[in-house]
């Protein structure tokens, strides 16, 4: 018996909602296939690490056939049903029923988004627009028929506003396009652009140019994503969701080493230059050959992306850590997607991408178990964090005091060095007198004869110590050491309050404790992207001396 394909939790999967006309006629279903395998081709293609999933309404016509055709490429389907199994099958005749049935047991996942008929096409269409990172709509372009129709969808996943009894979509579009195959309807005319495929992005950008940038980007950082957590071994233990933190902290920590290797490389790289600089037996070539070794360290490092990336992927953790705790304490519907970086678009948005698709696959129509603040989840987070934040603070407090002092010395010794070259220079010169019997002489003509001794050896101290100096305080200013000392403080001081709120609590005094938790997570959420927007704003860089 065939494996029915499964819907991945151990890596992010490029989601495809499905939206379409009921009424296809059955001579157009064999074009309007090919042309929902040729976008389906065209994304695996774009991400070959990343896995589909497509979502659907299993309705009869457009959401069927999409819904096969995925299944025959062993791509993963959900079932979004707009209202209860017993209610939606009021909706098909007995053939359609059949085919319905069939693909709901081949179905990853079955989610009922609406108990009730009233509002159930309406919720259904939010909930494909809301989690799908490409829509493909089998419409016509016609004003639609009713809310949650297709044409509805559409102007739901364009614009983020929902039509009827219901709220609106709970994000911004995100820069992921609806792709509309031109789909007659059963009872209508043909137009001459019948199944062309027409692609739409949401109104984020000026120019759809623009637009399809951001999405490319978003999907190649995603891809590149789950090429590297494919490097780290799945963890059994614990939830899916603290699995992935574990998985993501690895592959930061990884990239992290690298992005550390060559910071240091290019700081020695400048360092070296500044000497062959300063030392002017050296012929020239040196200090060509020390900046091009550094431009050569620079762009390797550029090309991989190892800083952004170990920054981008401590952002995927610290996202995931907060929804699992969220989602332990029992708080449905609190993604955390919808609270982080709400400001960033573009090259971040993957971010918020990849954690909309956790939810899905993790906790969507998932309760947790014995979920409640005092779940075990809960309680190690606020512990680990509270740990976490408080020897970060002081490590960070630390190594500023640590850079500030070796610059103290190092000025010290510099000039410690000067005086003692420069009283080398008068023995220097009294063994002359000893020898033959001159008559000594003077400092200032010790300096005229011996002129390289002087220059190396009084000067270059001083002058390797400032730069010395200033590669350190470049090193601080990139590592924003005292503002992060004062921030990880901040946070110390954060947790530590809700911790004591929460034994006070368990102890029996008024409070709620899920409320808590929730606004904790808010205000570790705004630290870390307000961390990871300081750290873009300081980008690895060649200093040349």
């Amino acid at each position: 018996m065939q494996r029915m394909p499964q819907m991945q939790a151990d890596r992010v999967a490029l989601v495809v909602g499905v939206t379409g006309h009921r009424d296809v006629a059955p001579a157009d279903e064999a074009p309007l296939r090919a042309a929902f395998a040729g976008i389906l081709d065209d994304l695996s293609r774009s991400c070959p690490h990343t896995p589909l999933l497509v979502l659907s309404g299993l309705a009869a016509g457009a959401d069927s056939l999409a819904a096969e055709e995925a299944l025959a490429r062993n791509v993963a389907i959900v079932a979004c049903l707009p209202m209860p199994v017993e209610e939606y099958e009021r909706d098909f005749a007995p053939a359609e029923l059949e085919r319905f049935h069939v693909l709901l047991a081949q179905a990853a996942r079955v989610i009922v988004t609406s108990p009730q008929r009233e509002s159930g096409y309406v919720a259904a269409g939010r909930f494909i627009t809301q989690y799908s990172h490409v829509v493909v709509a089998f419409w016509d372009g016609e004003a639609g028929r009713g809310a949650g129709g297709t044409a509805d969808v559409v102007s739901m996943r364009l614009t983020g506003e929902a039509h009827g009894d219901i709220e609106s979509v709970r994000y911004l579009p995100d820069v992921g396009p609806v792709d509309q195959i031109v789909t007659p309807r059963a009872e209508g005319g043909r137009s001459a652009d019948a199944f062309v495929v027409r692609r739409r992005y949401p109104r984020l950008f000026l120019r759809e140019s623009d637009a399809g940038d951001a999405f490319r980007r978003a999907v190649a950082a995603i891809d590149l994503y789950n090429a590297d957590l494919a490097h780290v071994a799945v963890v059994a233990r614990g939830s899916e969701l603290h699995a992935l933190v574990e998985r993501t902290d690895v592959a930061a920590n990884r990239l992290q080493r690298s992005a550390n290797r060559f910071q240091t490389a290019l700081l020695s790289c400048a360092f070296v230059v500044a000497g062959v600089q300063f030392v002017t037996h050296f012929p020239a070539i040196w200090k060509v050959a020390g900046l091009l070794v550094a431009f050569l360290v620079y762009e390797w490092a550029k090309t991989h992306d190892y800083e952004n990336r170990y920054q981008d992927y401590r952002a995927v953790a610290e996202g995931l850590r907060v929804q699992n705790a969220w989602h332990c304490a029992g708080l449905t519907g609190r993604l955390v997607d919808n609270e982080y970086l709400k400001m960033q678009e573009g090259e971040l948005q993957w971010i918020r991408m990849a954690l909309r698709y956790f939810y899905l696959a993790c906790c969507e129509g998932r309760p947790c178990a014995q979920a409640g603040a005092e779940h075990p989840d809960c309680a190690t987070w606020v512990r680990s964090q509270w740990r976490y934040y408080y020897k970060a603070g002081r490590r960070e407090a630390r190594s500023k005091t640590l850079l500030d002092r070796i610059g103290r010395v190092a000025i010290v010794v510099a000039m410690a060095c000067t005086a003692a070259s420069f009283a080398a220079l008068v023995v220097d010169g009294q063994w002359y007198c000893a020898l033959f019997g001159a008559r000594c002489p003077s400092p200032a003509v010790l300096a005229i004869t011996h002129f390289d001794l002087y220059v190396n050896f009084l000067t270059v101290p001083i002058a390797m110590v400032a730069v010395l100096v200033a590669l350190f305080g470049v090193y601080a200013e990139k590592q924003n050491l005292g503002a992060n000392a004062r921030r990880y403080a901040r946070m110390f001081r954060v947790f530590d309050r809700a911790r004591r709120s929460l034994l006070d609590i368990r102890r029996g005094k008024p409070g709620a404790p899920s409320q808590i938790l929730y606004e904790l997570g808010r205000a570790a959420l705004v630290e870390h992207a307000d961390w990871l927007i300081a750290r873009r704003e300081r980008p690895m860089k060649v200093i040349v001396v």
